[in-house]
């Protein structure tokens, strides 16, 4: 009987790289070996990523947390599966708020999420394979402040990941906003535009973060990361519509908004910048007519507009109901209802990404500290 031989190990790598990570994960349990591969080299982790896209077999998650404090993650790539007991994921916090505290999602790039904590610390958090770092503390005092807007980004032709926080001082006094760089380990001032406002999450799009401005219904803001300044850009021109929610996405590569009416959603009107910063460039991509339009409540503020769909926060007696309206299919409508005060949420990809330790870098005398990477593999 002739023995069996064993595939080279880099041919093993190679057909890993090919599978989706729900059974790599798996596979972390057979071998030391297959468990320093898939969760320990950057290079299959990145790989790994590069193979899903490719195959577009890579699964867009919504992660949303509460004040309860829950964190739940559901699937966002089909609609019937929305909010379906077997396809919703109760994660636990690998960082615990403080009683009272509050965990606030600020976005999140190839699978890494970035986090505010109690609004004391930041964290850097793969959901998927529990990998999460506390990154230094920013220049301002966050728990004195009130988070007005935040961005995160990654640079491919830098590798690097940045989060932008803007804050003000209770009362409405001076707008700080500071941006921190991964690759450097520092946190930047950064001097704001005078005379808008922005909110919530940016967009992130050409190397740029993006949010709306509700001073001027007329453009939005963009912060281009590669020279690190702000500009303002201009929105279509709607015509009036008679639509007055809008919200910023990205839609087949390119900067999107969709447009809602106020009270009964009865329809979703997408625009598209098919040529970035180019204003003539801006069309209507679609108009979804629903044919059981939900009925939203004058407390529902949070929007989420993703590939294939919009998500909707609706405020009921009962806690927040989250609706995912498909984009090309009007009868479509996922539900989920969760019991909280408060409610964030964003969109991640799931990966196998993770970041490597700090090296201490001195800012105003001091210096930062060598930070502890912790890894842990999950069931997700």
């Amino acid at each position: 009987m002739a023995e069996t031989e064993e595939l080279p190990e880099e041919i093993i790598v190679n057909i890993l790289t090919w599978l989706p990570l729900k059974s790599l994960i798996r596979f972390t349990s057979v071998s030391k070996r297959l468990h320093s591969i898939i969760l320990s080299d950057p290079k299959f982790a990145q790989s790994q990523l590069k193979a899903a896209r490719q195959q577009k077999t890579l699964s867009h998650r919504l992660l949303v947390s509460t004040d309860a404090p829950q964190l739940e993650s559901l699937q966002l790539d089909d609609t019937p599966s929305f909010g379906d007991p077997s396809s919703v994921r109760k994660l636990s916090f690998p960082f615990q708020p403080q009683p009272g505290g509050y965990i606030k999602l600020l976005g999140s790039c190839n699978g890494l999420v970035f986090v505010a904590v109690d609004k004391k610390f930041f964290y850097i958090w793969n959901p998927s394979i529990g990998f999460f770092k506390q990154l230094p503390d920013p220049v301002f005092p966050l728990y004195e402040n009130v988070l007005a807007y935040y961005g995160v980004a990654y640079l491919s032709a830098t590798d690097d990941y940045k989060v932008l926080v803007a804050t003000f001082g209770f009362g409405g006094t001076k707008l700080e906003v500071e941006i921190f760089s991964v690759r450097t380990h520092i946190w930047e001032r950064i001097e704001s535009l005078s005379d808008v406002e922005l909110r919530s999450q940016g967009t992130f799009s050409n190397n740029a973060l993006h949010w709306l401005n509700h001073h001027n219904q007329h453009e939005m803001v963009s912060f281009d990361l590669a020279v690190q300044e702000f500009r303002r850009m201009p929105l279509p021109n709607y015509d009036h519509d008679g639509k007055s929610l809008s919200y910023l996405g990205v839609c087949g590569g390119c900067l999107c908004v969709s447009r809602i009416p106020k009270g009964a959603c009865d329809s979703i009107d997408l625009w598209v910048m098919k040529e970035y910063d180019v204003c003539d460039s801006w069309s209507m991509l679609f108009s979804l007519k629903l044919s059981h339009p939900p009925e939203l409540r004058l407390h529902s503020r949070e929007f989420l507009v993703v590939e294939t769909s919009t998500v909707v926060v609706n405020w009921t007696v009962k806690g927040f109901e989250l609706i995912r309206i498909d984009h090309t299919e009007d009868e479509k409508l996922g539900r989920y209802m969760l019991k909280a005060v408060r409610i964030c949420m964003i969109e991640y990809e799931e990966s196998l990404l993770w970041i490597s330790g700090y090296h201490s870098v001195k800012r105003d005398g001091g210096q930062v500290k060598i930070l502890k990477t912790h890894q842990k593999a999950s069931g997700s």
